[in-house]
């Protein structure tokens, strides 16, 4: 299989294709532009790291990586897609096969619920949900949280898996997530998340159509009052320029805290982009960046492409 390109952009739950009022150009643009390079390239599989938001995966057991082998379905919050998804069995088989021999120990499963922190980047770069994706989810919102290091190099793992597939084809990488932003913290030791909330991040399944409701009609309250977040825009931009340079090493020394401190408790979201650099294997190409306080989230888009195919 061969590998054709890499793209990374953020995911808000106020933004979908049909509602990008507020949204800055630079951003708008190069997501449209991420489109057309995937639509020109034609890959036959997306291989997508990003988190969850306990619609799928919760803190009863909480994997550090999952890989999504057979079905896949789309939670279908905030406009995302609902409903399964079309998948590459054989190739998932292969890069958790591959994976484990490198010294990983993903989880593995059969039936993966992704939300739009997973399926909002697929339904930007090909809407017509056709291409198989492989959907590997990395723990974002609370412990166990891999270290940046780490999941640059469980991506160089997957990226060599994809790159050992005994098929042609052409396979995606794409990171969902991040940036700066500060949504309610769902991790189930922090002191400040309430009883009742810390109870549905353990044992909260039955009821996640009741949380999922609860979220989607405060972040649609909060959008129509005007209400804004906090986004760090320097130390979004620094990190865009470290993996546009392909000097990561600054980044990958951030620990947990430092990257809370600055990137707020949605920033801990960049494992997604710093796995699918890990898997490209080089800087990114393109760069681009707008701040959306309404979205309460540094929106970035960065993307890589064989200059030979795109």
């Amino acid at each position: 299989m061969e590998l054709v390109g890499m793209v990374s952009m953020s995911h808000s739950p106020s933004w979908n294709l049909e509602a990008l009022e507020g949204a800055p150009k630079p951003y708008v643009d190069a997501v449209f532009r991420a489109r057309d390079l995937v639509a020109r390239v034609k890959p036959d599989v997306l291989v997508v790291f990003g988190p969850d938001h306990v619609r799928n995966f919760f803190f009863d057991l909480m994997p550090a990586f999952c890989i999504g082998l057979e079905k896949v379905i789309g939670f279908g919050d905030f406009g995302s897609p609902k409903g399964e998804l079309p998948i590459r069995p054989d190739f998932a088989a292969h890069i958790a096969k591959q994976v484990l021999s490198a010294g990983f120990d993903p989880a593995l499963s059969y039936r993966m619920g992704i939300d739009h922190g997973i399926s909002q980047p697929i339904a930007a770069l090909t809407p017509e949900l056709q291409t198989p994706v492989v959907p590997i989810m990395i723990s974002s919102g609370g412990a166990p949280l891999p270290t940046l290091a780490r999941c640059y190099a469980f991506g160089r793992a997957v990226g060599n898996a994809i790159r050992s597939f005994p098929a042609q084809g052409r396979a995606l990488v794409v990171g969902s997530g991040g940036l700066s932003h500060s949504p309610p913290s769902i991790s189930p030791s922090d002191p400040t998340v309430a009883p009742e909330m810390r109870d549905y991040l353990i044992n909260g399944r039955p009821r996640v159509e009741q949380f999922n409701a609860q979220r989607e009609e405060s972040s649609r309250k909060r959008r129509e009052s005007g209400g804004t977040g906090p986004i760090n825009e320097v130390w979004d931009r620094w990190l865009l320029s470290c993996m546009r340079s392909g000097d990561l090493a600054p980044v990958l020394a951030l620990d947990n805290a430092a990257v809370l401190a600055d990137g707020g408790v949605g920033g801990q979201e960049i494992r997604a982009w710093i796995a699918a650099l890990g898997a490209w294997g080089g800087p990114a190409h393109t760069a681009d960046y707008g701040p959306v306080p309404t979205w309460i989230t540094g929106m970035g888009c960065i993307t890589a492409f064989d200059e030979g195919l795109a």
